[in-house]
């Protein structure tokens, strides 16, 4: 006999609650600490929720991979209301930017987080926190050129029939990869450390032996140009 459906949607919610979680820790490793990851995974359940609602599917390699674009989406969204890009951003950005420089030059080395953070006159974690957030703004924007070169993915991923779709998600993936390839070799190995082997800015930073802010800075260097990659300006 065939379950109602109100006791399949409930057993599918709670087969993907550990997804949901798993996806919301995994961005979080990216955001400052004033980010809640309660927040995430709260968002996360209503796009799991949404997501099973609008199911049109019943394989499950299909289902899964439609709710974690879903949870993701709903994620996303949530960190995109918070103004990761505001122009106020972009302004401490600059000015991380030309202090870096500034004391590059005068102390003839890579300036040390302390040191940077005394130049701007901020706590060391306000410091680190706003580096975060610059870096993770350029992760947004990429979320965002995904989204327009892979036009409805998720109503693919929910039917599961659009071959044309899935070629055009495969090419997207390739031109990453090769975009990733042509970066330079410490930003490349910033990318790989971060998003591939899953390591944190702090221990990036041991690797590299350098100072938290430098990886940031790298990191969020790397994000940019990626971007800039995949979807270049558009010339009239």
């Amino acid at each position: 006999m065939k379950k109602p459906y109100t006791e399949q949607r409930e057993e599918l919610i709670l087969k993907y609650l550990p997804l949901v979680k798993g996806i919301a820790y995994n961005v979080k490793k990216h955001l400052p600490d004033d980010v809640d990851v309660r927040d995430l995974i709260g968002h996360g359940i209503i796009g799991l929720i949404k997501g099973i609602d609008n199911l049109k599917t019943t394989d499950e390699k299909a289902i899964e991979t439609y709710l974690k674009i879903r949870i993701k989406g709903a994620i996303y969204d949530y960190l995109r209301s918070l103004d990761f890009g505001s122009r106020e951003i972009r302004n401490k950005e600059k000015r991380i930017k030309e202090a870096l420089e500034k004391l590059k030059e005068k102390l003839g080395r890579e300036p040390t987080d302390e040191e940077l953070a005394e130049e701007l006159g901020l706590p060391r974690e306000e410091l680190i926190n706003t580096l975060k957030k610059i870096s993770f703004s350029y992760i947004l924007n990429l979320e965002e050129v995904f989204r327009e070169n892979v036009r409805d993915y998720s109503e693919l991923i929910a039917s599961g029939e659009d071959v044309e779709e899935k070629v055009i998600k495969k090419e997207f993936e390739e031109r990453l990869k090769k975009a990733v390839k042509e970066l330079p070799e410490r930003e490349k190995l910033v990318i790989q450390l971060i998003f591939y082997e899953g390591l944190p800015l702090k221990e990036v930073a041991k690797v590299l032996n350098t100072s938290i802010s430098r990886v940031a800075q790298i990191k969020a260097r790397a994000l940019k140009r990626l971007r800039e990659k995949l979807n270049p300006p558009q010339t009239s």
